[in-house]
């Protein structure tokens, strides 16, 4: 069982090239007082606790509605889960030109156009469509916060109940958009914010993002004034730190840094294509950390996920995965389907926009290529053992179906969402 304490405060202490703490402080300060000008932050009052029970009541019977469909079509040996959340790249266009970068099909996002994206109404009728059938709704691009109309998306979906509210940015523009007032109700209306640091040697980090090294020194500015601002509004931060081979100490100096400042630390280990980096896995150093993040998560340190996701996450460790319950929605509003990854199957692309609920696009789509028992290696099979969380996930999610009492379904999803 996880730690029933509070953990040990863990001692971080600046390596050469990491930022002088004096410096990156006083930059997360100065950003904190500009955006308290700005920022609608919790009042506290009756209605606001009202209004959030509402909210997350709404989203958990959208949630036990939907496990029900599931319940009886696996059983049924239909595998068209509906899924607790959808992953949408609002857009490709991204500031960073990270050398890990991937779309899952081999290309980076930096190079992908954005013909046909979608403008801000149908931006707003997408997500009207997959609230119908799931609670979660996952922002992610190429940089959403490249997006214009990002905060009016954000605003919209927390009007439609979704939860949890999730972006993924790099956090590269939060000195911009926390003192700009169309933002002032942009931490308001999130649940997650994940924000990538790979490294905390500002040179190392320059190099692994593509840029100026002044830029990646502001980023863990932001980070630690999103930290700041959590006294005020509440939300789940945490950091996503990609483990390649050259970076495995950089990533235990980030654990140290998100446990010592009680940020969430999200470990993923670089992928070869699909699969985890055998290069990383046989490493020594590597293990060691791996045996590191999951003494910090035994000892209740915030690692996301469970101790056996983690732990089957960082030792690649083989599962089946059910592609429905992880969705990907591209920029076009076309669910991706039944996986976005290249594999043996050409995925076919099903609009969205064209159907009354995501559920209705899912039988459209299950009727072009059938998703049940899509993993594996054999005939009509996809051919991959994919390794992201992702994956993970949905792994945990049909044990959950399998098992519904006593199988760890709801505190997995619970703990990713925040709740617990």
């Amino acid at each position: 069982m996880p730690a029933l304490t509070k953990p040990q405060p863990v001692a971080y202490k600046p390596l050469p090239g990491h930022p002088r703490p004096a410096d990156v402080n006083a930059r997360a300060d100065e950003l904190v007082k500009a955006a308290l000008d700005v920022i609608e932050t919790d009042s506290h009052s009756l209605q606001e606790k009202i209004d959030d029970a509402k909210r997350v009541a709404g989203a958990l019977t959208t949630a036990v509605e939907s496990f029900r469909t599931n319940y009886k079509r696996f059983h049924d040996n239909d595998h068209t889960l509906l899924p607790p959340y959808v992953i949408w790249t609002m857009h490709n266009t991204c500031n960073f030109r990270c050398t890990y970068c991937d779309n899952h099909r081999g290309e980076k996002y930096f190079d992908l156009k954005n013909e046909g994206k979608l403008d801000t109404e149908q931006g707003k009728k997408l997500l009207g469509i997959i609230r119908e059938n799931t609670t979660g709704i996952y922002f992610c691009g190429g940089e959403p916060t490249l997006r214009q109309d990002l905060p009016e998306l954000a605003a919209h979906a927390r009007k439609l109940d979704f939860f949890p509210l999730m972006i993924n940015t790099n956090g590269s523009r939060f000195h911009k958009m926390l003192p700009d007032p169309r933002y002032a109700s942009f931490l308001k209306n999130m649940d997650i914010i994940i924000v990538s640091l790979d490294a905390l040697n500002i040179e190392r980090l320059s190099k692994v993002w593509g840029m100026p090294e002044d830029l990646c020194e502001q980023v863990v500015a932001n980070i630690l004034a999103l930290r700041r601002l959590q006294k005020r509004v509440r939300f789940k931060l945490m950091v996503n730190t990609v483990i390649t081979p050259e970076t495995i100490g950089e990533a235990d100096a980030v654990l140290d840094w998100a446990n010592h400042h009680d940020i969430w630390y999200s470990p993923v280990p670089m992928n070869c294509g699909p699969r985890v980096n055998n290069v990383l896995l046989e490493n020594d150093d590597y293990q060691k950390l791996v045996r590191k993040i999951m003494k910090r998560k035994e000892q209740g340190h915030k690692i996301l996920g469970s101790r056996r996701l983690v732990s089957d996450l960082l030792n690649g460790k083989p599962i089946k995965c059910y592609p429905s319950l992880k969705p990907h929605i591209d920029i076009d509003g076309s669910l991706i389907w039944p996986c976005k990854v290249g594999s043996n199957l050409d995925p076919v692309k099903i609009n969205v926009l064209e159907y009354g609920s995501l559920d209705a696009a899912y039988l459209a789509a299950a009727a072009r290529i059938n998703p049940t028992d899509i993993h594996g290696h054999g005939p009509g099979q996809c051919g991959s053992d994919c390794n992201w969380m992702q994956n993970y996930t949905t792994d945990a999610y049909v044990r959950g179906l399998k098992k519904p009492v006593g199988g760890g379904l709801a505190k997995e999803l619970f703990e990713f969402a925040g709740v617990v």
